[in-house]
C-alpha cells in the first residue's frame, strides 16, 4: 500500500473543513481517523489517512498547531495517480504568506 506522511500545520478542524476541496472526486472514498476518533468511513477506502495532534509549536508569539498525517492509498494505485492526488492535497491544505 503506497504510504506518505505530511506534518501539517492546521487543527484536525481545519483538516476536516478543508479535505472536501482537497480530496475531489476521491473524497467519497477515503477515510479518516483523527487521534483517535473516525470523522470519514467510506467501505473499500481508495485513501486511509491517519492523523494525531501534536504539541503546538511557538516562535516567538507566533503559536503554530502541528498534526502528523499518515496517507494511505490503496494498492491497485499506481505511483503517477498517487503523485496527482497528494499535489491536488498539498495544494488545498498548505498554507503560507507571501
Amino acid at each position: 500500500m503506497p504510504q506518505f506522511t505530511r506534518e501539517m500545520g492546521c487543527t484536525p478542524v481545519d483538516l476536516i473543513r478543508w479535505l472536501p476541496e482537497a480530496l475531489g472526486d476521491l473524497y467519497p472514498h477515503a477515510s479518516l481517523l483523527l487521534d483517535g476518533d473516525i470523522f470519514l468511513s467510506a467501505q473499500n477506502p481508495q485513501l486511509e489517512m491517519i492523523g494525531f495532534s501534536r504539541p503546538i509549536r511557538k516562535i516567538a508569539l507566533l503559536h503554530i498547531p502541528v498534526l502528523d498525517l499518515t496517507l494511505s492509498f490503496s494498492e491497485n494505485w499506481t505511483s503517477i495517480e498517487c503523485e496527482k492526488a497528494l499535489k491536488r492535497f498539498d495544494l488545498y491544505t498548505r498554507r503560507g504568506g507571501g
